[in-house]
């Protein structure tokens, strides 16, 4: 009897808690349901549509502008004699070839001679300090930065001067310069390889050193230092402008807006010089030219303004809105598109990082929250930005992106990495208590695991079964702070409300053209429209309500047709059998889709800084599409 309860047993085996759970009878009716939902939406008219954007570009291609366009020049027998005779014209200029001749001799040069450089700027640099400390008497308190800075270079430069090597020598000896230079700049090992050796120039570099060593008598040595780094990143981006639209995305948290005008205007130059040189290329799509009439549109809000105030921001918007072209037209590799994502990400966790230390040991904001209505709330992160709104419209573009990127990393070590970084980035998106960015992200992340997987929809239909106990799982000030969300009891909500008829009301006269760019615009002509108690107002608290006062009605339509464009294609791009593409667009597009949510609540280009992010990421999505669909024709030079 023994034997035959064991050959039973052994007949059947003991099956594991998962296995029960996922062959249970509800979670098959679950899956056939979720399969069933999955399979209406793709024979669906709206499927077909958000699957479209290839046929919609193939019959931009064939029609009749196109066709008239073409035959202007058919077979380009113009435009590319004439290209070739610029970048000839170009790449034996006499500019071109000086800095040829300068880069090849300071790789060249011995890496000693820097070191006296450094060495002597120091020296100098620190004579004139306690000069100015004790004989002139015009420093008020000594400044231990310049102190390190000085103290810090001395030392560098006495190792640099024990160096045998020429520069790229030594560059090349150092293994964190080479994944610099070569891993994250993109240059070319060949260039340092092939630079040779010559005897250097001390006397210059001493005497060149010294001059600048006097030279912070006026501009204090950190500037100096900073300058002179500046002008080899200047380099760095004029050999490779992908470069420099990496170090736009990694300091634009940090950067002034008018440095970073500055960064993308000298990177577009850069870009239209090997674009000249044909080492690069310029593609339109129907998304591009659409986003490009949209610019235009916002040029002629800035010109037609109410307020010429409106000029600098017209400017600012501009020049922002070409950093989304040079993402599209440079960012044509696997490799730089991984880079881009990883400095992302690397900048948002720092950010973070900088806004929990805030909340724990730092100082917190107290002024975007009602006190009255949310006591438990002691105040609110704003990390480098200078509202916790911003900072989570800067977030909640990134978080799909970091488990995008955690799904797809192989390693265990990078796994854990990313795993810390989104658990960073969304503490910190909680303590903004920003409740619009909150239900921005979770409509992201939720369209997100939606398209990552089919057993999302069944996963989540199995944990609306456990709503009733998330107020015994999340903290009472989350969920208070969360389902105040339209409560006109809340001073945010009603002051939002008030702002929205006021702006209703102006649109009954500026439907059409707008009132022009710029808050100086709006804060001119909202008043006449004001309901009581709300005279003032910086903007309209709503995306699209903004746009439409801006630049009327039919920039909000180009708008709204260009994000359209831009989801269509990401999902176009989803039936595509490439699977970390598929995710890398699917998360981007869920971050762009979650601060268009958020958009409803909130003007989310109020700041520079996250007005040029939006731009930035949705070129990155759309750089995604074309990297996948790039042939061998596209291949940098």
């Amino acid at each position: 009897m023994n034997n035959a309860k064991s050959e039973r047993s052994a007949k059947k085996p003991r099956r594991s808690l998962h296995e029960l759970v996922t062959g249970s009878l509800i979670i098959t009716l679950l899956r056939r349901l979720a399969a069933v939902i999955y399979r209406k939406f793709d024979e669906s008219i709206i499927g077909g549509i958000f699957t479209a954007y290839d046929r919609e570009n193939e019959l931009v291609r064939e029609s009749a502008v196109a066709g008239y366009v073409n035959r202007l020049d058919p077979g380009g027998r113009v435009i590319h004699p004439l290209k070739q005779k610029l970048a000839k014209g170009f790449e034996n200029s006499a500019i071109l070839s000086c800095i040829r001749r300068l880069l090849s001799s300071m790789l060249a040069c011995q890496f000693k001679v820097y070191g006296l450089f450094l060495f002597s700027f120091a020296v100098y640099s620190a004579i004139v300090y306690v000069f100015r400390i004790f004989l002139i008497d015009d420093v008020p308190t000594i400044d231990a930065g310049t102190i390190v800075a000085l103290v810090l270079t001395v030392i560098a430069s006495v190792g640099m001067i024990s160096s045998r090597h020429t520069l790229a020598g030594a560059l090349l000896q150092s293994s964190s310069a080479s994944f610099f230079l070569f891993e994250v700049a993109g240059l070319r090992r060949e260039t340092f390889d092939n630079a040779g050796e010559r005897e250097g120039r001390y006397n210059i570099a001493f005497i060149l050193g010294m001059l600048l060593g006097i030279l912070s008598y006026f501009i204090a040595p950190m500037w100096i230092l900073i300058g002179l780094g500046g002008l080899i990143a200047a380099y760095l981006v004029l050999c490779s402008p992908e470069f420099g639209v990496l170090m736009i995305m990694v300091l634009l948290p940090v950067a002034p807006t008018m440095g970073l005008v500055a960064a993308v205007l000298y990177c577009a130059l850069c870009f239209l010089l090997k674009l000249m040189c044909g080492k690069r290329s310029l593609k339109f799509d129907l998304l591009d030219g659409t986003i490009f009439v949209f610019m235009l549109m916002m040029i002629g809000g800035g010109l037609v303004a109410a307020s010429s105030a409106s000029i600098k921001p017209m400017l600012v918007y501009v020049a922002f809105m070409v950093g989304y072209f040079l993402v599209v037209n440079l960012i044509r590799s696997r490799e730089w598109l991984n880079r881009c994502v990883m400095g992302v990400i690397f900048s948002t966790t720092l950010v973070s990082l900088y806004g929990l230390y805030q909340n724990f040991f730092g100082t917190i904001e107290q002024t975007w929250q009602d006190s009255d209505m949310f006591s438990e709330i002691e105040g609110r992160v704003v990390s480098t930005f200078e509202n916790p709104n911003v900072l989570a419209e800067y977030l909640i573009m990134v978080l799909p992106l970091i488990l995008a990127a955690f799904i797809l990393k192989s390693g265990a070590r990078g796994k854990l990495m990313l795993a810390v970084a989104g658990a960073l980035c969304a503490a910190c998106l909680i303590y903004t208590w920003s409740r619009g960015a909150w239900l921005g992200c979770l409509i992201g992340l939720f369209i997100f695991m939606l398209m990552y997987s089919k057993n999302t929809l069944v996963f989540l239909l199995f944990c609306t079964l456990g709503i009733p106990f998330l107020p015994f799982i999340l903290p009472d000030s989350i969920i208070q702070r969360f389902m105040s969300i339209g409560n006109l009891g809340d001073s945010s909500t009603s002051y939002r409300v008030y702002i929205w008829q006021g702006v209703v009301n102006m649109l009954s006269d500026c439907f059409g053209g707008g009132i022009g760019i710029g808050n100086d615009s709006f804060k001119l002509v909202y008043p006449y429209y004001a309901l009581s108690g709300i005279e003032t107002a910086p903007h309209s608290h709503n995306l699209y309500l903004q746009i439409c006062v801006e630049i009327g009605i039919f920039g909000l339509i180009v708008f709204l047709a260009a994000m359209f464009l831009y989801v269509q294609g990401a999902f176009t791009l989803h039936t595509n059998e490439k699977r970390d593409m598929r995710l890398l667009s699917a998360a981007i597009m869920c971050g762009m889709l979650s601060m268009l949510a958020q958009g409803f609540t909130d003007y989310i280009w109020y700041n520079y800084r996250v007005f040029l992010m939006f731009w930035l990421m949705l070129g990155l999505g759309v750089a995604v599409r074309k990297v996948l669909y790039s042939s061998a024709d596209d291949d940098y030079i």
